[in-house]
C-alpha cells in the first residue's frame, strides 16, 4: 500500500485489495489524488469563503489536456470537464486510489466517479 502523508489517514477496511488505498475526501486528500493520477494539483483562482478549491489537469495521449478536475473538498464536490462532457459529482465521502491506474470518488450509496490516468472519465450512478 502506498504511503500517505501523516495528515491523510486511510479509512481501514473499505478497500477490496491491499493495493487500493481509501482516504476521506478532504483537503488532505488533494495531494495523494494528484499523485495517483501522475500530475500536480494547484489552487484554483477562486475559493469558497470557508475553504480552498484545487484544480488538476489530466493529460491524454501526446500530453494534451484530456480532463480538468476542480476539487471542492469543503463541500464534498468535484467538477470534471472531459471533451464535450461536464460532470458535477457531489456528496463525495471517500476516495479510492488505485496506484498508476485511477481515482474513484465514492458516495455512501455506492455511486462513483472514476478518473483514470490518461483522462478517461466514468460515472456509475
Amino acid at each position: 500500500m502506498p504511503e500517505t502523508p501523516a495528515s491523510t489517514p486511510s479509512i481501514e477496511g473499505l478497500s477490496r485489495s491491499p493495493k487500493i488505498q481509501t482516504v476521506p475526501f478532504d483537503a488532505h486528500a488533494v495531494e495523494v489524488i494528484a499523485a495517483c493520477l501522475g500530475v500536480e494539483a494547484s489552487l484554483a483562482p477562486f475559493r469558497l469563503p470557508s475553504s480552498a478549491v484545487w484544480q488538476i489537469t489530466v493529460p491524454g495521449s501526446g500530453g494534451r489536456p484530456q480532463a480538468m478536475l476542480t476539487l471542492w473538498p469543503g463541500i464534498r464536490r468535484i467538477d470534471v470537464i472531459a471533451g464535450p462532457a461536464t460532470i458535477v459529482f457531489t456528496d463525495i465521502r471517500s476516495v479510492d486510489l488505485v496506484p498508476d491506474v485511477e481515482v474513484q470518488f465514492r458516495r455512501t450509496n455506492r455511486e462513483m466517479l472514476i478518473v483514470a490516468r490518461g483522462g478517461k472519465v466514468i460515472v456509475r450512478a
